[in-house]
């Protein structure tokens, strides 16, 4: 895939008219069939957790700012609502911010012209991650559906975003769950991560 993206790439800038458009065309779909090989890998392969202890508002940041142009490109607003303390927790950071970055995608490419609320609180034994959003809202009977390996009501979708989220989150003993205002609009995902004792 590599290499047929490089090739197609250097076609396109040595190529006019429509030869050029065909060798564009061929890049653009290499670089989507790549995004979908990286989604099936990501829920396909086992990853060994590597646990610290890290504020999760730092992990939620990372998030934002990696989708900040994102939410920019919808015209959406990103609402932060995080806890005062940091709430620091022993997480893998890396896949906790992978299962984020995929439920706020989610939401961002649900909504246009609206807003994302990404929130953080503690709850007993826990701490609560919660994206909202005002976007179109999941149908009664997609919503049991949606954490399902390869449900997704998108055209160009794989499925797989909120099943690695899903499994990312049960690594760490925590809880994914969804709720939505059909047809009124807006969905809300609530991430439940515990607290280990002792």
């Amino acid at each position: 895939m590599v290499s047929v993206g490089g090739f197609a790439s250097r076609l396109e800038d040595r190529l006019e008219g429509n030869l050029k458009e065909y060798a564009r065309i061929i890049s653009k779909e290499v670089a989507r069939l790549e995004e979908i090989l990286k989604d099936i890998l990501g829920f396909v392969k086992e990853v060994r957790i590597v646990k610290k202890t890290v504020p999760l508002n730092e992990v939620a940041e990372d998030v934002i700012e990696l989708l900040s142009a994102e939410f920019a490109e919808r015209g959406n607003t990103l609402v932060r609502k995080l806890d005062a303390s940091g709430l620091d927790i022993t997480i893998d950071p890396n896949r906790i911010k992978e299962a984020l970055l995929n439920v706020v995608s989610n939401a961002n490419q649900a909504t246009d012209g609206g807003t994302i609320t990404v929130s953080t609180s503690a709850e007993d034994r826990g701490v609560v991650v919660e994206v909202s959003d005002t976007g179109c809202g999941i149908r009664d009977e997609d919503l049991h559906r949606i954490f399902d390996p390869f449900f997704t009501t998108r055209p160009t979708g794989t499925g797989l975003g909120l099943a690695i989220a899903k499994r990312i989150v049960e690594e760490h003993d925590g809880k994914i769950s969804a709720t939505s205002r059909y047809p009124a609009g807006g969905s809300t995902f609530r991430i439940f991560l515990p607290i280990k004792e002792g």
